[in-house]
């Protein structure tokens, strides 16, 4: 199932760039331009990523993450991600072909969160479609009244190389 997966997901190798926008209940709305790598090494196989987003419109620095995508045995992938803000995330998920065959989806739901008290939930969806790169990014915190997953960022990316 491995070579499966990786065949599905491979075309993430590459850098993608684009804008996005976020906001959650207790911050103000934003806009943000990012740059995100993905290198393949089919020696492990796994893929490396770094993330780099600058508000808008001033591109002032505002998040840089950079992580693991691991193949499991059973299809799905493991997505590890240190933050500079000091939090940890792992989120899993099944990677699945889109009807056209043209990508594939993805949600991953977190099954690691450290160093950020805050957080009780994350949720990732990714969506490639070619050379177009759909995320949307969801949590839960503690300073909403019901800690329930909602959307905090929505991006689409581009590839660039």
């Amino acid at each position: 199932m491995i070579d499966t997966t990786l065949e599905l997901i491979s075309a993430l190798h590459g850098t993608w760039r684009g804008t996005g926008r976020g906001d959650y209940p207790t911050i103000d709305a934003f806009r943000y331009e990012e740059t995100l790598r993905f290198e393949l090494d089919r020696a492990y196989p796994m893929f490396h990523f770094e993330q780099r987003a600058y508000l808008l419109p001033d591109r002032e620095p505002s998040h840089w993450e950079s992580g693991f995508i691991r193949l499991m045995e059973d299809g799905a992938i493991e997505m590890s991600s240190a933050q500079d803000s000091g939090r940890v995330e792992v989120l899993r998920g099944k990677p699945e072909t889109l009807v056209d065959g043209s990508g594939f989806s993805v949600t991953l739901d977190h099954v690691v969160l450290a160093h950020d008290p805050r957080l009780h939930a994350t949720r990732r969806t990714f969506r490639l479609e070619g050379d177009q790169l759909h995320y949307i990014v969801y949590m839960a915190t503690h300073t909403t009244p019901e800690p329930e997953l909602q959307q905090h960022l929505i991006a689409q990316l581009e590839r660039i190389d």
